[in-house]
């Protein structure tokens, strides 16, 4: 079981940049930037551009932080291998914490309370996240402030997001096969990830309004959330493995 899992962890990474990307936090703030876009007037191919700018901030963001993370786990090199074990079984306990939560998540959301939802952002980042996004679409160049505006919600998000890119990134390092091309699995990750981003902004260029995609997260978000437990159970149960090998 152990070594199947190993050669198809491929596919875990970029199940989980998908469900990452569908993330409810990512998403609600991402029909929150087309709204604006909508009252700022920007229609047609300045949509496709915009996304595209912001959607290439967004991947920039998540590729370093997740290099980054990786790199500190890399240099950590003799004194992880000492306190691996460890590592391993916290960020398992961890998973398996947030399967909880986002089944409880699941639950609620299934009975449409979406509101009372706990794996989310906090209001006051909401909030600046909100605000940066107003901040960026004045800019006159609007192209480059849609990159920056991507930068700086992506770091914003990660409190959020954060909850299944860090266990995958470590999932990663616990596997040789995936260590060894680490860079590419970072990399499909983020495009997994920005994905949804890509195809939201190519609705919205056809004329998919920001109440018809908040009425998409409504209906959507029972089964990402229910998803989101699965791959955190899946991510605790491959810690487990390992440490029992």
């Amino acid at each position: 079981v152990i070594e199947r899992f190993r050669s198809m962890g491929w596919l875990a990474v970029v199940f989980a940049g998908l469900v990452d990307g569908l993330n409810p936090c990512a998403f609600a703030t991402l029909i929150f930037f087309i709204s604006y876009l909508t009252i700022s007037g920007r229609k047609g191919k300045e949509v496709l551009t915009v996304g595209a700018s912001f959607a290439l901030g967004v991947f920039v963001a998540y590729l370093v932080v997740g290099l980054g993370l990786y790199k500190v786990l890399d240099l950590a090199g003799d004194w992880l291998g000492a306190v691996g074990r460890w590592v391993y079984a916290l960020t398992a306990v961890f998973c398996l914490v947030l399967a909880f939560f986002s089944i409880r998540d699941f639950l609620k959301a299934r009975k449409g309370n979406i509101e009372d939802m706990e794996l989310n952002l906090p209001a006051p980042l909401r909030k600046r996240i909100n605000a940066t996004i107003r901040e960026g679409s004045r800019n006159r160049a609007y192209v480059f402030g849609a990159f920056v505006t991507g930068l700086l919600i992506s770091f914003l998000e990660l409190a959020c997001t954060g909850q299944i890119y860090l266990p995958t990134i470590i999932f990663v390092s616990s596997i040789p096969e995936l260590r060894g091309r680490a860079i590419f699995y970072l990399v499909l990750y983020n495009l997994m990830f920005i994905i949804p981003l890509v195809v939201v902004f190519i609705l919205a260029f056809y004329g998919t309004t920001s109440k018809q995609l908040t009425e998409f997260l409504k209906k959507n978000t029972a089964p990402v959330k229910l998803g989101m437990a699965l791959l955190f159970i899946a991510l605790a149960a491959w810690l487990v493995f390992s440490l029992l090998a």
